[in-house]
């Protein structure tokens, strides 16, 4: 039960005494002091409920708190008349009344917080209108190389626009790397998410497209080698960042590394190494070695020639050296044409199956080591993820009560205060109509009886 919930229970039970006993004697004095108590104390509410659309940052993230204010409208008049009416045990009635309106503005306090809400990432403000809460939003970012001196180049991120509509909540959050040679853009995550629908859209993680390469013309292996600490970029700089700046759940099963070509290398090696950091990877069309198309060089450039120490940072060598007593999901993906690329994730996957990982492996029909592998595995990778998730709630939609998907804030919050407003006025109508049905019963039962008691009888 949520604290708004147990104030507004509380505010019941102390304004129903008070309340009780100024409709009953309201009710013996033909009860005009309670409707225009309560008839006063509603419209009051209903305009600070206008007033909240238009000036709370979030009006939309109160949803049922308006009733809870409106309530607190309806006891406090009747708390407040019971006091005035009452002529005896004034300290009781003084006590009762300033506890309903303590608990007043405890309701509407809490009511209102979440209408406070800003969305902030990674120390910036985000704009909540039409298109990001549709679309999401996108941000270049800055991530420092604090333990790895990486030269990287800006990060780019993606907001969901469902967390936009929730800014309270945490989601999962994927480290994704391009292919070389390439930039650290959204592009390709983006299409994907959208030929997957609305729906998971706004289910999706926030994505974290970072820079494994320093330069469009660098290829430097996924590993710590004198002159580059990669993987130490990756695997603390990365997510201590993600730590510090994003609303990101540390879940480990809500922790993704993913990649394509290059990237796709990176993710396997990495998801292999430190498993402890990332409970699912994402591999599409990633080499099974660092510079696997010239093997010799790179041993040469980077591993001064060393094999041994080169084939220690193979995926598949990785993976058949250590236990994973935490079950890993690998999803591996790769375009079916693809003559050099199919066989090498083949590999790497039948790898990861055997340490332990759960793996799910798609080979793209028609396509090649190419931009279609890539958009279509990473929709297969997030729509994955996103099923998973969606059962511990991870990834929630963030749905507004009574707003479609796409509403601005403020529009949401007036059709909110429109349900209210309208709403109230219903019971409102309801209580009168019942009333008056009930007053006007009682009047002809009791001219009724006059008459009968007056009518001259046949003695007369």
């Amino acid at each position: 039960m949520s604290a708004l919930a147990w104030l507004a229970a509380a505010l019941i039970v102390v304004g129903a005494y008070p309340a009780y006993r100024f409709v009953r004697r309201s009710w013996r004095f033909r009860a005009n002091a309670t409707v225009v108590a309560v008839v006063a104390g509603q419209v009051i509410g209903l305009v600070l409920v206008v007033v909240g659309v238009l000036l709370l940052p979030r009006p939309d993230l109160v949803g049922m708190g308006w009733f809870d204010l409106l309530l607190a409208a309806t006891i406090l008049p009747l708390a407040i008349g019971d006091l005035v009416q009452s002529a005896d045990r004034k300290a009781v009635r003084v006590g009762l009344a300033a506890a309903a309106a303590a608990l007043t503005v405890g309701v509407i306090a809490v009511a209102a917080t979440p209408a406070f809400s800003q969305p902030v990432v990674a120390g910036r403000a985000i704009p909540v209108t039409e298109k990001t809460l549709a679309d999401g939003y996108q941000l270049a970012v800055r991530i420092p190389p604090t333990a790895s001196d990486f030269a990287a180049r800006d990060a780019h991120l993606f907001v969901p626009p469902g967390w936009l509509r929730d800014p309270s909540s945490t989601r999962p959050v994927v480290e994704m790397m391009m292919g070389q040679p390439g930039s650290p853009t959204l592009g390709a995550t983006l299409d994907a998410l959208h030929s997957l629908g609305d729906d998971r859209l706004n289910q999706a993680p926030f994505v974290l497209v970072v820079d494994q390469l320093g330069a469009l013309d660098k290829n430097p292996p996924c590993a710590d080698v004198p002159g580059s600490k990669l993987a130490t970029y990756l695997s603390q700089d990365v997510p201590a960042w993600i730590d510090a700046n994003l609303p990101a759940s540390h879940d480990r099963s809500q922790r993704v590394i993913a990649g394509f070509s290059h990237g796709g290398e990176c993710a396997a090696y990495l998801g292999a190494a430190f498993p402890q950091t990332w409970g699912a990877v994402i591999d599409i069309s990633g080499p099974d070695k660092p510079g696997e198309h010239r093997p010799v060089f790179t041993r040469d450039q980077y591993f001064g020639g060393d094999q041994v120490a080169y084939e220690k940072t193979w995926p598949v060598n990785v993976l058949a050296s250590r236990d994973y007593p935490q079950k890993t999901v690998g999803i591996f993906i790769s375009g079916a044409a693809d003559p050099t690329f199919r066989k090498q994730v083949e590999d790497t996957a039948t790898a990861a199956e055997n340490a332990g990982w759960k793996v799910t492996y798609w080979p793209v029909p028609g396509a090649g080591h190419s931009s279609p592998t890539l958009t279509k595995g990473l929709a297969t990778g997030y729509n994955q993820l996103i099923a998973s998730w969606l059962p511990t709630d991870a990834t929630g939609a963030g749905e507004r009560f009574l707003c479609v998907p796409d509403q601005a804030s403020r529009a949401c919050g007036l059709t909110q205060a429109a349900a209210v407003g309208g709403t109230v006025a219903i019971v409102d109508l309801s209580a009168l109509a019942v009333f008056l049905v009930i007053a006007l019963s009682l009047f002809f039962a009791r001219r009724g009886a006059t008459l009968r008691r007056t009518r001259p009888t046949l003695d007369d």
